[in-house]
């Protein structure tokens, strides 16, 4: 993928949500979408850009390493696939059949999640 800073795909802060409330706006206000490894709530919001929130629980990933890897994965396809997503903001966590997934799955999981979303 290549864009206007260099041929990188970068993850900015301006792409993330931080903040507890919006969070809570997006799990009060948004509509829930998933697949058999993760959950997604979205809500449309007025920044002109896709928004991505994490939301992994240990429980449903593991200790720390295997709750990084899931979110490594999916900050990895949220950067590669945010130029086709309206603008959302979007939080993801992950479902119990994401312990034991290869990356090569959470990757395919997370592209069929990422088109029932862009989908109007």
């Amino acid at each position: 993928m290549t864009t206007s800073d260099g041929g990188r795909a970068l993850f900015r802060r301006a792409q993330r949500l931080r903040r507890p409330a919006e969070f809570r706006e997006v799990y009060s206000k948004g509509r829930r979408v998933g697949n058999e490894m993760f959950a997604a709530n979205i809500l449309a919001n007025d920044t002109g850009t896709a928004r991505l929130g994490l939301s992994i629980a240990v429980r449903a990933t593991g200790g720390a390493v295997g709750r990084n890897r899931v979110r490594r994965v999916i900050r990895e396809s949220f950067r590669l696939h945010r130029h086709e997503l309206p603008a959302l903001d979007v939080v993801i966590g992950a479902r119990a059949a994401a312990r034991d997934a290869s990356a090569a799955q959470l990757r395919a999981a997370l592209e069929r999640l990422w088109q029932r979303i862009a989908a109007p």
